[in-house]
């Protein structure tokens, strides 16, 4: 508790230097723990995307969820699914709680009175999309079988296309104009707002999938197609995945040895290949930051001799009342310690101020981004600090332990 005393009051001596010495860990501190916390957004706000894709879900597709920049070629001349491919997964597998066809355009142009909006996705689907993906509809209603069976002239729309197109309520009931047909609106989606990847979840046009078929020429490339299965639970998952690819081989007429033409998709691996990348950004970011922590232990050390040699007279005079070793090295340690926590606490307050203007400003700018602190890793920067301390004090309290008491006194 003595050495505790004059710690502070040393550190209270010489306020302004203190400041000064403790900005190289406050620096440090905020740059590691910002790194952390960056991370962890980023990943919670990808997991919590990439959860609605479901974890009992597979995704046939002629694309593999992976990194293609060496096989482009190969992979986008694969045929992409067709809807009697579809049809034959329907009716053949076994153990599925929905199966679903889905056909993609993007950058088409909804109207609506004299009201326009564009860059919009529209995508036919059948009507197990719901059970599959979990579709959430705010107001009005999903289609019916009958209605995505015979290809009806209705329509599920987004947030944001509801609101553009229509300036008041009700939106359910009114029209929506697409490639030149008139759609009627029977649900609006919930709003879901922009996703981590730069997407809006809300400015987007359901409608059955014979609809889209009669619209758009669905041989084209430009229209991306998926068939989506969901498994009854995640343990059948892969004996699914193993069905699925006889199922598909058989269906594409393979023979025995020959490459599949296709890609099975499922959420885990998006997962590994994007963990990977936060990996690669934590251990970055990690080095970093103990570099700026290492300079900021540097500014300690020396600061902390300074200190030593201003006070070797008063560490005599405590040596010579009977002080002893341990005693002159627990105040400098307690010292350097100190100096350095002070320094993780003004970091972790910049990290907050930080974390609260980077939460705010995401959400005023829609970027799907959910600020997350653990406060795990605030621990751990306290703990960084004090080691930091410990570290850079242990030589300049060791000095000053070891200072004769009779030359110490001499000093000027």
């Amino acid at each position: 508790m003595e050495s505790l005393k004059l710690a502070v009051r040393a550190i209270r001596g010489y306020g302004f230097r203190s400041f000064l010495t403790t900005l190289g860990i406050s620096i440090g501190i905020f740059a590691i723990t910002v790194v952390f916390t960056l991370v962890h957004s980023m990943e919670h706000s990808v997991s919590k995307n990439l959860s609605q894709l479901g974890n009992t879900v597979l995704f046939v597709h002629n694309w593999p969820w992976k990194d293609v920049s060496d096989d482009w070629h190969k992979y986008f001349n694969r045929p992409k699914m067709s809807y009697n491919e579809f049809r034959k997964l329907k009716s053949q597998l076994t153990e599925t709680a929905g199966v679903y066809f889905q056909a993609r355009k993007n950058g088409a142009t909804l109207k609506s009175g004299g009201r326009s909006l564009e860059n919009v996705t529209v995508m036919g689907v059948t009507y197990d999309f719901s059970i599959v993906m979990d579709v959430v509809v705010a107001e009005g209603r999903y289609f019916s079988p009958i209605e995505t069976e015979s290809g009806r002239n209705v329509c599920l729309i987004g947030w944001d296309v509801a609101t553009t197109l229509f300036p008041v309520k009700p939106y359910v009931g009114r029209t929506v104009e697409v490639a030149g047909r008139r759609l009627k609106v029977i649900g609006v989606l919930e709003r879901k707002g922009n996703t981590i990847f730069g997407d809006s979840q809300d400015q987007i046009l359901y409608m059955p999938y014979g609809q889209f078929a009669s619209l758009f020429n669905v041989t084209q490339r430009t229209i991306d197609k998926v068939v989506g299965i969901k498994a009854v639970q995640y343990t059948r998952l892969d004996k699914l995945e193993d069905d699925v690819t006889v199922k598909m081989r058989k269906a594409r007429g393979l023979r025995p040895g020959a490459e599949d033409n296709f890609s099975i998709n499922k959420q885990e691996m998006l997962m590994k290949q994007i963990q990977r990348i936060f990996d690669v950004m934590s251990t970055v970011g990690v080095f970093i930051s103990l570099f700026s922590l290492l300079v900021g232990g540097f500014g300690i050390a020396n600061i902390m001799f300074v200190s030593v040699r201003e006070r070797t007279k008063e560490i005599g005079i405590q040596k010579a009342l009977g002080a002893s070793r341990t005693f002159i090295l627990s105040q400098f340690l307690t010292e350097s310690v100190l100096l350095c926590l002070v320094g993780g606490v003004i970091g972790i307050g910049l990290l907050l101020a930080t974390t609260a203007f980077g939460a705010w400003l995401s959400v005023k700018m829609d970027w799907g981004v959910e600020v997350v602190i653990e406060w795990g890793d605030v621990a751990l920067g306290l703990v960084l600090s004090a080691l930091i301390g410990l570290i850079s004090g242990i030589v300049p309290a060791y000095a000053a332990a070891r200072l004769d008491p009779v030359e110490a006194m001499r000093s000027k």
